[in-house]
């Protein structure tokens, strides 16, 4: 792969949202950011519940980190996805779609973000709150609804898919 500074097919430097959405890359780059916050809350969830098997603090002090690294990382996914969203065609089927994975992922987002509040003073215990496993468990089942959606607007409606033309 080959990054070039310059859009050759325009004969001009890559404008900042050309950037933010991976053309130099030559593939989307909303990709590469939504791994990072789906991995953190799912092993948040996952520690957490671990954490009523059996007591561990180092498990919810690591949880109340992920959840700080997932705050993080959703900037990068919401930035590069809010400028994949501007492009689309208003009253599309992909317009529509995308707004529906845009508010389950802002819900999810939520849920898991209440959970950093509320659990924040009580990180260096040994089990998790119900309370943090309920609210997690809620926005694991919403996360997985908004990536659903995404799916669906890759594979199911071709958002930003290039096909023919490549190599191998």
């Amino acid at each position: 792969m080959t990054i070039s500074l310059r859009n050759r097919e325009a004969d001009r430097a890559w404008t900042f949202g050309e950037w933010v959405q991976g053309r130099p890359l030559g593939h989307p780059s909303h990709p590469l950011f939504i791994h990072f916050p789906i991995a953190f809350y799912t092993a948040t969830l996952v520690f957490d519940v671990m954490t009523r098997i059996e007591p561990n603090s180092a498990l919810v002090l690591a949880g109340t980190y992920l959840l700080m690294g997932a705050a993080l990382a959703t900037l990068g996914a919401v930035v590069t996805g809010l400028v994949d969203w501007a492009g689309m065609v208003r009253g599309s089927s992909k317009r529509r779609t995308a707004n529906r994975h845009l508010l389950a992922q802002v819900v999810a987002a939520v849920f898991f973000q209440t959970t950093l509040v509320l659990r924040f003073g009580d990180r260096f215990q040994a089990e998790a709150e119900t309370l943090w496993i309920a609210l997690e468990a809620i926005g694991f089942l919403v996360l997985s609804v908004g990536q659903y959606l995404g799916g669906v607007l890759v594979y199911e409606k071709g958002m930003r898919v290039r096909t023919g033309g490549g190599a191998d």
